[in-house]
């Protein structure tokens, strides 16, 4: 990899060895990736005379285009590296051990956050919220600091029901990474908005992501990146699906497919896919986290679709559901974290709630040869 395309500030991930190396070498082809092409950076800047039913046309033409296959929510190359990483893992040294990514003996971190792109999205947030509530889940609002006005009311009524609020970039025209200039600029007002919103995390729109740039952010982590994603303008994707350490802030990828693409741009009707992607998260153990819009489940057919999804993870038994806050808190415990010299207990903050486990018993599900 070209000392370009490295990263400028230290990561620090869920394994290590050769299981590190995978998700070093995944985290740093995605910086590489990570660029707009001179169409999209066209694209934004005209964007604002653009129609939106135009805007739509072009955006299912070009979905259309990537031909994507059935198992796209699926970061294959990924897990054909992380599958032949376990082995070389268990030939070397079988009785390998590690932290689980997850605490409280559960098996799956899951994560409900939102982006709140307009006004009319905004208004529709206490509804879905209290959908949620229904299901017993809390969730992420990422609202737009300098788009709409910004409802303080509306921030103070999801915090005291237990929701968390997020900042979700600066005024969402897709230009926040197109110089540094521009970045520089906009942190300062961002980092107000951060202060002024009481949050502790931030989203980039569109997931647009520069992780060296955003070490401006005065958070406690970002949650710009995903696993696999083919339908974004920044293509790329980590391929992991747990955060890691990025410089100063945990990184918090998002790893279900986004109700627009899912419901929107592709027609899905049921819940399906975001039900088969968290049986390979829940084979591997990994974060499912994901991103809706109130703007655009903003009929009955697509409600009822998150409804149906909402209603199969509370009947899940192994699931942490958890704020993204909480789940960047943990991570930071976890990495602080080791193993004992007796092998079987954890020395650090995550030894009340973390659990040492085998390589081979943590992964058995997820199709790596562990015998």
């Amino acid at each position: 990899m070209d000392d370009a395309n490295q990263p400028a500030i230290p990561f620090r991930f869920a394994f290590d060895g050769p299981l590190g190396r995978v998700l070093q070498q995944h985290a740093v082809a995605d910086i590489a990736a990570a660029r707009l092409s001179w169409k999209f950076k066209a694209y934004y800047r005209l964007r604002p005379w653009i129609p939106i039913a135009l805007r739509q046309q072009l955006q299912r033409g070009r979905n259309r285009s990537l031909d994507a296959p059935a198992d796209w929510y699926l970061p294959t190359r990924f897990i054909h590296d992380w599958r032949q990483a376990v082995v070389q893992t268990l030939a070397s040294t079988p009785n390998q051990r590690t932290l689980h990514p997850w605490p409280d003996g559960f098996r799956v971190g899951t994560v409900l956050t939102h982006d709140v792109e307009t006004r009319v999205g905004a208004k529709l947030a206490p509804a879905l919220a209290s959908l949620e509530e229904e299901y017993g889940f809390r969730s992420a609002w990422n609202f737009v600091p300098y788009k709409y006005k910004i409802d303080a009311g509306l921030l103070d009524d999801l915090r005291g029901r237990g929701h968390e609020i997020g900042v979700h970039g600066y005024n969402h025209d897709g230009r926040l990474f197109e110089s540094q200039r521009t970045f520089e600029w906009r942190k300062q007002r961002i980092n107000q908005a951060i202060e002024d919103f009481q949050s502790t995390g931030f989203r980039a729109p569109m997931v647009h992501r520069n992780l060296d740039w955003l070490q401006g952010l005065n958070v406690d982590y970002d949650a710009s990146c995903f696993d696999v994603d083919p339908f974004q303008a920044m293509p790329g994707g980590i391929g992991s699906p747990w955060p890691f350490i990025a410089g100063k802030f945990v990184e918090l990828p998002y790893t279900l497919p986004q109700d627009h693409t899912l419901l929107i741009a592709l027609g899905e009707n049921s819940p399906q896919v975001w039900i088969d992607k968290m049986q390979h998260l829940r084979e591997i153990a990994g974060m499912a986290m994901l991103i809706t819009h109130p703007d655009y489940l903003d009929t009955a057919a697509r409600l009822n679709v998150y409804r149906q999804f909402l209603e199969y993870l509370r009947e899940q038994t192994d699931l942490w559901h958890a704020l993204p806050r909480d789940v960047a808190a943990w991570w930071r415990q976890r990495d602080q974290s080791s193993i004992s010299s007796s092998g079987d207990s954890i020395d650090g903050p995550a030894a009340d709630r973390g659990r040492v486990v085998a390589i081979d018993e943590l992964f058995a599900a997820s199709g790596c040869p562990t015998h």
